[in-house]
């Protein structure tokens, strides 16, 4: 055993990397313990795929820069860090109904959100005045708009990112019942591309904290912007570089076995290869993911970890295709999009429009390259390798019938079921400020309780702000200011306000009927 007076972080995702780097900016050392050979979490790099004299590096998927990613952002301009961001410019919804000979029909709906005159909340109407939208629906779905809107204003009323949840019975298929069949498939493929499972799976309240967050109460939430190169090179390898330019240090494939209380900190066991380390640290700040939490802290504490909630982790397929030529027509111009209905795809990304070096290659031969994601059902995704490609190239073909015959090779990558479902601020669920925070220990992850109302690589950047402000305050040293989220627009923001209202007053009524007043 050695002593070692510093600061043990366990993970190295980006909440565990943006907590090291700002107690490194502070002066204070910090370690980080990754169970990996490469650091990163969900976006870590992985084995290239090449081509000829073309390397094309592999990634856990691609990811959107979103316009709320304030903190992400300010991040990257303190550290003068690069990330080369591409603006998103056109997605495609792509909708196909059940049977072999069944129409594809398709509709931009990202610009439609974006650029809507219509003010949030009520901007989704925009989509009606986009004729192939119109084309996609039916007297029901028309019939079925007052659900639809009732859906979106009770969303409006309640935060569960920053408000205790009390929608712990209740999932997304409960929050659609109503909801016609085209516009539930709408949602439904929103909902799938943003939480990575299927309807019975999502809880309610992580489906209405993403609909506040990242588009309903503001228009401006949905513009996002793409790496123009592989997560692990545009932000992991930079951040990993000013971690340690502040002196901070990353020790791979340590893999955390156990936490001990000491009467003055922490005794940290970890594998490496085969070989059991132990060391001292001050105080601690767990960076895991929702499966490997729950393991190392089940160890460690047994019953004392014996309350805590934990959210759901499912796993995802990443799927590429490289062919010889680029797909035309109208519905090959949006860069991205979603298929919802049968097809076994989620959605789609071009990578020659906004990544290299897939426009270098694009440039030099006329090909193109697109990535896909499956998440889901189970059943489909515990088929092979061959299956899962050779039906996701069937999805391709149907949508952009040019692309037939002509695939050069092809890749795919399984996550392991890591990636988190946010369930709420839920009470039992673990927080920044853990039960163990007044004897130096605490947590961050997208997934973890903190009242803001960012989601996804936001929120591992803010919950990793916090945790490291929690060392910084017990310390004395400065903490680091932490953006929160723009108000809604003007109409969005009654709309609110109106409802909560509402929801007080049935709450007193509720209370006094319930004492007999």
């Amino acid at each position: 055993m050695t002593s070692h007076p510093r600061i043990f972080i366990i993970g190295g995702g980006l909440a565990g990397l943006t907590a090291a780097l700002h107690l490194a900016k502070r002066g204070v050392a910090v370690t980080i313990l990754e169970a990996d050979a490469l650091p990163g979490g969900r976006l870590r790099g992985g084995d290239p795929v090449t081509i000829d004299q073309w390397s094309f590096p592999s990634e856990h998927g691609i990811h959107g820069v979103w316009g709320q990613y304030h903190n992400l952002r300010e991040m990257l301009i303190r550290e003068q860090i690069d990330a080369g961001f591409v603006p998103a410019r056109e997605e495609a919804w792509i909708m196909r109904g059940p049977g072999n000979r069944a129409r594809v029909q398709w509709t931009k709906s990202g610009s439609a959100l974006r650029k809507s005159w219509i003010p949030a909340p009520f901007h989704y109407l925009a989509l009606f005045i986009r004729p192939r939208f119109l084309q996609m629906l039916t007297l029901r779905d028309l019939a079925s708009m007052f659900r639809v809107l009732s859906g979106l204003i009770f969303a409006a009323a309640y935060d569960p990112a920053v408000e205790q949840s009390r929608m712990d019975r209740y999932t997304l298929a409960d929050f659609f019942k109503g909801w016609s069949p085209t516009l539930q498939s709408l949602f439904v493929g929103l909902a799938r591309n943003f939480t990575s499972a299927r309807p019975e799976q999502v809880p309610q309240a992580g489906f209405i904290a993403f609909l506040r967050f990242y588009t309903l109460l503001r228009r401006d939430s949905w513009q996002f912007s793409y790496f123009n190169r592989d997560s692990h090179s545009a932000l992991i390898a930079p951040l990993v570089n000013a971690i340690k330019a502040a002196g901070g240090e990353i020790e791979l494939g340590a893999m955390v076995t156990e936490l001990i209380r000491e009467e003055d900190g922490w005794r940290v066991r970890w594998m490496e290869g085969e070989e059991q380390q132990e060391a001292s640290a001050d105080q601690v700040i767990l960076a895991l993911d929702i499966p490997a939490a729950r393991k190392l802290l089940t160890h460690s504490f047994g019953a004392g970890a014996s309350n805590l909630s934990w959210s759901l982790a499912v796993p995802v397929a990443v799927l590429r295709y490289w062919f010889k030529r680029v797909p035309k027509g109208a519905i090959s111009k949006p860069e991205a999009g979603i298929f919802t209905g049968q097809f076994v795809l989620d959605n789609y990304f071009w990578l020659h429009r906004f990544q290299q070096p897939f426009m270098d290659w694009h440039t030099a031969t006329g090909g193109s390259a697109i990535e896909c994601h499956i998440y889901g059902p189970p059943e489909l995704l515990r088929e092979p390798d061959a299956v899962l490609l050779a039906r996701g190239l069937q999805d391709i073909t149907r949508v952009f019938p040019e692309l037939r015959g002509t695939v050069i090779t092809q890749s795919i990558r399984r996550n392991a079921a890591t990636h988190s479902l946010f369930d709420g601020n839920t009470e039992r669920g673990l927080s920044v400020d853990t039960a163990w925070s007044a004897m130096g220990l605490w947590a961050c992850g997208d997934w973890v309780r903190y009242p803001h109302a960012a989601l996804y690589m936001e929120r591992a950047v803010v919950t990793g702000m916090a945790a490291a402000n929690g060392v910084l305050r017990s310390r004395g040293l400065e903490e680091f200011p932490i953006r929160p989220v723009d108000p809604p627009e003007l109409l969005a923001r009654g709309v609110e306000n109106a409802m909560r209202w509402v929801r007080r007053r049935a709450r007193d009524y509720n209370r006094r009927r319930g004492s007999g007043q």
